[in-house]
């Protein structure tokens, strides 16, 4: 019997319900194993699944996280080293071969700062342990190395790697998350009644963990101006509402759930999912909302991954998602026209099926060929 190549998978917290990467993580890796002998190192492993072989990392403390990052990497180095064809960290740690990058540079703010702000930036670092701790981990990662692999889940976030580190062009693959293609979840009425919203509330959805990076502020902003008592907004993640300045007057319509593990229930009860983020890579809940024939309203592509692959014909896109007049303006729209919501969310719907984890699998089997061959050629999954 031919004997599957070893493969380490890295990622602090393995958990579908977790954020983009955390979930992009635990379906890439269900999929890998049947490939090869997946072998995941996490600290904490909120689900199991069968044909992978799971390993708890210690976690010694919580805070100060560059410290915890810190010690994840080199844990992880002492349980991999020589031991595994490749190592595939979704995390930032020293040794990997192949990293799956899930976030802009942590150098982007000095790369970006110009003039005597960037001196004083420079200097508040070399002051701040943290940020030298991050800004090395992120060079051992990034930085060429003879047989290492980047991932990057996105053009945008190539753009902003290539933009940090310019010596990496060539050895940068695309995986883009994906989705699962089935018919959308059917609507429940009972849905409505359980969470005390009348058939008639016309459902926003936002989905945040980070709630001012994902727009939440400014969204607030647009729905009192438009104050209609009609329009709902659900937030399902795990944000810090009380840091949170909710206007009196909608305070009654916003609704925090929190983490919501059967999202598919959630997406398909909701008439407008709003993305309005200042700053995603991709933004994978813009993708589960069109795959559930949601209609979108989503930062376009300087603000957001995703919206790649979006035009006027699947999705409503914002010039500018600090602009809380435009947001309500978009909102207003899809409120008042039925017609051309179904339109959108039923062209979004036919966009989504033809991003798929399968093409997520295969372009990450071409990083991985990349570093095998000649040792072995991995399977072709389609």
């Amino acid at each position: 019997m031919h004997n599957k190549m070893r493969i380490a998978v890295l990622i602090r917290h393995y958990n579908p319900f977790g954020g983009g990467a955390e979930r992009y993580a635990v379906e890439l890796t269900k999929r890998l194993c049947e490939y090869y002998e997946v072998h995941v190192f996490a600290q904490t492993i909120e689900e199991r699944s069968d044909g992978i072989i799971f390993h708890t990392i210690p976690q010694w403390l919580e805070r100060p996280r560059y410290i915890n990052q810190l010690l994840f990497s080199w844990f992880t180095r002492k349980a991999t080293q020589g031991k595994f064809a490749v190592v595939h960290s979704h995390d930032m740690v020293t040794h990997a071969n192949l990293y799956t990058l899930h976030v802009p540079c942590v150098k982007t703010r000095w790369t970006e700062t110009r003039g005597l702000r960037k001196g004083l930036r420079w200097l508040n670092t070399v002051l701040s342990p943290r940020k030298i701790a991050y800004l090395w981990l992120e060079s051992r990662q990034i930085s060429p190395r003879n047989g290492k692999q980047l991932i990057a889940v996105s053009e945008f976030l190539t753009r902003n790697i290539v933009y940090n580190y310019p010596q990496n062009p060539d050895s940068i693959t695309i995986a883009y998350p994906g989705i699962q293609p089935k018919p959308p979840t059917k609507r429940n009425p009972a849905w409505r009644l359980q969470h005390n919203l009348s058939e008639d509330a016309f459902i926003l959805l936002l989905v945040a963990n980070d709630f001012k990076k994902k727009g939440l502020p400014v969204l607030l902003q647009a729905l009192e101006q438009l104050n209609n008592p009609q329009i709902h907004l659900v937030v399902a993640g795990n944000g810090k509402i009380e840091q949170l300045q909710i206007p009196n007057r909608i305070k009654q319509n916003i609704h925090f759930p929190g983490i919501v593990k059967e999202m598919e229930k959630l997406y398909s009860n909701v008439d407008v999912m709003v993305h309005p983020t200042q700053v995603d890579t991709y933004g994978m809940a813009v993708l589960e909302a069109m795959a559930q024939q949601v209609p979108v309203i989503v930062s376009n592509q300087h603000y957001c991954g995703f919206s790649e692959h979006l035009t006027s014909q699947n999705a409503v896109l914002l010039e500018n998602p600090l602009n809380s007049k435009e947001i309500a303006e978009k909102i207003d729209f899809l409120f008042n026209n039925p017609r051309d919501r179904s339109k959108i969310a039923y062209q979004g719907f036919k966009k989504s099926q033809g991003i798929t984890w399968n093409q997520t699998l295969e372009q990450t089997l071409t990083a991985y060929r990349n570093l095998t061959q000649p040792l072995e050629q991995a399977p072709n999954p389609l």
